[in-house]
């Protein structure tokens, strides 16, 4: 999807980015994008849960399956980032006009993957946090 995002902002976070770099350690490297995707598979079921069900009317096509949008939350991470994906090109194409609207097409949009993340952002940090300081507690014993 494409549009503006919803962030969490990390004090440090550079700093920490710029000695690992230095470091050139792949092993932490590994346990922080570990970190980032753990942090944002807690707004997963909430982003699930919330996103739009429709049920299935008589007119409907025989293929059509309620619940693609939800089943299509995804989170991505990397060492720098994560984030939280809902759809696809090929199989949920749709996404980006419910989250974001089509107001040629008269949709409203609705932004459940912003307000989930809006509901477990307390949740988030404190997972954040509690990774990052076991990743870093990790290598400093280890060496």
């Amino acid at each position: 999807m494409s549009g503006s995002r919803f962030s969490v902002q990390v004090q440090g976070l550079n700093e920490l980015k710029q000695s690992l770099r230095r470091l050139k350690d792949k092993d932490l490297n590994k346990k922080i994008r570990e970190a980032n995707k753990s942090a944002a598979e807690v707004v997963k079921p909430e982003a699930q849960r919330t996103a739009p069900h429709r049920s299935r009317s008589p007119k409907d096509n025989r293929k059509y399956r309620p619940g693609k949008l939800a089943r299509s939350v995804s989170v991505v991470a990397s060492a720098n980032s994560a984030a939280i994906k809902a759809g696809s090109k090929a199989r949920v194409p749709y996404a980006a006009a419910v989250h974001f609207g089509f107001p040629k097409r008269h949709i409203r949009p609705n932004r459940f993957l912003y307000r989930a993340m809006a509901r477990k952002s307390d949740d988030v940090s404190q997972t954040y946090e509690r990774e990052i300081s076991s990743a870093l507690r990790e290598k400093l014993e280890s060496d």
